[in-house]
Parts: C-alpha cells; sequence; structure tokens
C-alpha cells in the first residue's frame, strides 16, 4: 500500500571522499536510521586547480537514506558538524522529498523520529528547490563522455556508481537499442537555471542514437550543504 500521510518524508543523499566514510556511518547510526543504502562511486573535479591538488577521480562513499523532514534536518546539522564540507572535494549532502511510500516504512520513520529524542533545530542550507539532480544512465564507460558534455553547460562535477542494466523487448522494438548490462549512473547537482542546457548537452554526446545509448532525467533537490559554484 502506497501511503500519502501528511508526515513529510525526505531521501536524504550524501556524497563525501571515502576517507570520510567512518564519519559518515557513525553519524547515521548514532542516530539510529531505519533504513540506509551505502555503495561507492567515484567522483570529478570542477576545475584544474582542484586536479593538482589530488581532487580528480578519488573513492566516493555514497549513501541514501529516507528519514522524515524533521530528521533530515537533524542529519544534516550533524553531518555538518562532523565533516567541513566548505573544503573543496570533500563531498555534499542533499535531500528530495518523497511523494509517496509504503504506509508501513511511513510508521517506520514517524516512529525513528519520535525515538532519536532530538530537540527542534533548523539546518541552514540552500532556498526550496535552487537546485536539481541530474540523473544520467549511460553503458558503461561513458562517464567521461557524459562529464565532459556536462562541464561544457555549466555543470561542475558529478559522481558515477556502477550499475548493472536489465533489457526489454520492448526497448529493442521501439527505440532500436540493445540494453548493455553493464551501466554508469551519473548523479550531478545543478542551479536549476542551468538544468536544461547540461541535459541537452548530455543527450547530444550520449543520447539513445549514440554508442552511449544515454537517458537522461531530473529530480528537484529541497535542500543541501557542501555546493561550490
Amino acid at each position: 500500500m502506497v501511503s500519502h500521510s501528511d508526515a513529510r518524508l525526505d531521501a536524504l543523499f550524501t556524497v563525501v571522499d571515502h576517507r570520510l566514510e567512518d564519519i559518515l556511518t557513525n553519524t547515521y547510526k548514532n542516530n539510529k536510521m531505519p533504513i540506509l543504502l551505502l555503495t561507492h562511486g567515484r567522483g570529478t573535479a570542477k576545475s584544474v586547480v582542484y586536479e593538482v591538488l589530488g581532487y580528480e577521480g578519488r573513492k566516493k562513499t555514497v549513501a541514501v537514506s529516507i528519514q522524515t523532514k524533521a530528521m533530515t534536518n537533524h542529519i544534516l546539522k550533524q553531518l555538518g558538524d562532523n565533516i567541513d564540507f566548505d573544503k573543496p572535494g570533500t563531498g555534499i549532502a542533499f535531500s528530495i522529498n518523497v511523494s509517496s511510500i509504503s504506509g508501513v516504512f511511513s510508521r517506520i520513520c514517524i516512529q525513528a523520529e519520535e525515538n532519536s529524542g532530538m530537540g527542534s533545530e533548523d539546518m541552514p542550507s540552500t532556498s526550496k528547490e535552487p537546485y536539481h539532480l541530474i540523473v544520467t544512465i549511460v553503458n558503461s564507460g561513458f562517464f567521461d563522455q557524459v562529464m565532459s558534455a556536462a562541464k561544457k553547460a555549466g555543470a561542475t562535477g558529478g559522481t558515477v556508481v556502477h550499475a548493472r542494466g536489465l533489457g526489454s523487448k520492448e526497448a529493442m522494438k521501439y527505440l532500436g537499442i540493445t540494453i548493455q548490462p553493464e551501466k554508469d549512473l551519473v548523479l550531478i547537482l545543478a542551479p536549476r537555471d542551468r538544468k536544461l542546457a547540461i541535459m541537452e548537452s548530455i543527450m547530444h554526446e550520449v543520447g539513445l542514437n549514440t554508442a552511449g545509448t544515454g537517458i537522461c532525467f531530473s529530480l528537484p533537490v529541497d535542500s543541501a550543504i557542501g555546493i561550490i559554484d
């Protein structure tokens, strides 16, 4: 069953340098988060200066969790206290509002907030929806082309997570493409006013009619920390 509960829930994404993984996971564990997905990816630097400093291509830890909005603000504050997101190459954290979720899981998230014992607190963050998360799925090995196209249109960096695709006869019939098992899932956080240009540039270089056979979509971001334009 899908719930449209009055309790607002968020999906919180955190991407940090892999050397900060213990700090990240301990922050989540100490707050007894009910659900946490942890994986690894590879990041890009946004400038030659960062490359010289050793930030280019650094291994990243990617965490995804779902909780109430109040808990999101609490976790963002904890992360901000424990990790210096102002330092280039450290990472970012951002949340996206969840519109619907199973009723059981909604109650679990609400119960987790009640059990946390946290006080009311506000986390300084970006205003509502000035950024969007651009998600691009391409054949494995096309990450560099995605980022090259995105940076031409104003993107400052991104993170790639390796995944596996599952094809269908419908995709072959109507789109004329063969689904390659190995995929690159590319995550790019971009200002709203650059979103369309970045997506168009990516699709021009690695879209469905190219060897990358990429697809691209975006999601509005609610809160974010660690963004450096």
